[in-house]
């Protein structure tokens, strides 16, 4: 009688045990399920992409960024965002990106716009100063001479957006916003700048896979001495 007992306690027990194993495997299998939906359907965030194709279902909002103090000058740069918000089958895409400049001056309070429409992706955009003493370790902050740009202006892959993947046109304009000017269009990628002296500066890139060097006068932008850099192998 006491084995009885005994066992069907067992039997018991082990029907909880497993009652209990399974119930929690369910939980868990919920809660993986939940958190699959939750992370392929929640809204997901993009920088430096513009949506150009004419859908109802995406909506746009304009927002001025913190101010840029342009050194060495009264100027202060304010960027121009969008936010741009759609829907792409199962999920929403927020996406974040500059698309114009304020340059207002401190002292009298007068500001300009870069741009007169906001069309374009600025992609990025670097103060161009005289390079620091570092032969004697002397790192100071110089004045601006030029602001330059990499701006994408059209959806050259067709994809439906602007994106780092189109191509680039490099720009310049003095510390005050003026005197805009593109030096190269249809641009790959840009690899870098290096100031050479106060009113030059020579830029590297890469156009149609081949890579240049050019220099570009500080003074009114003028690009020169373009030159195709040797490919890998070649002297």
């Amino acid at each position: 009688m006491d084995d009885k007992k005994f066992f069907r306690f067992v039997w018991r027990f082990n029907a909880i045990v497993i009652m209990a194993t399974g119930l929690l495997a369910i939980a868990v299998l919920a809660f993986a399920a939940i958190e699959i939906v939750k992370s392929t359907t929640r809204e997901r965030q993009g920088i430096n992409i513009v949506n150009v194709d004419d859908d109802s279902s995406s909506s746009q909002e304009w927002e001025l960024g913190n101010l840029r103090e342009v050194d060495g000058t009264t100027y202060l740069m304010v960027p121009l965002y969008s936010d741009q918000s759609y829907t792409q089958s199962y999920y929403s895409k927020s996406t974040r990106s500059t698309r114009n400049y304020l340059f207002l001056d401190s002292e009298t309070g007068k500001s300009k716009w870069l741009f007169a429409k906001n069309d374009y992706l600025i992609a990025s955009d670097s103060f161009i100063s005289e390079t620091n003493d570092r032969a004697n370790n002397r790192v100071e902050s110089k004045p601006v001479i030029a602001v330059l740009y990499n701006l994408i202006k059209q959806d050259t892959n067709g994809d439906g957006r602007l994106t780092n993947n189109d191509s680039i046109t490099i720009a310049f304009t003095h510390p005050n916003g003026n005197e805009y000017q593109e030096v190269v269009s249809g641009v790959d990628r840009f690899l870098g700048y290096k100031v050479k002296h106060a009113n030059s500066l020579l830029i590297l890139y890469q156009r149609d896979g081949i890579a240049y060097s050019a220099k570009v006068s500080l003074d009114n932008f003028a690009l020169s001495n373009e030159t195709e850099l040797p490919k890998v192998g070649q002297p």
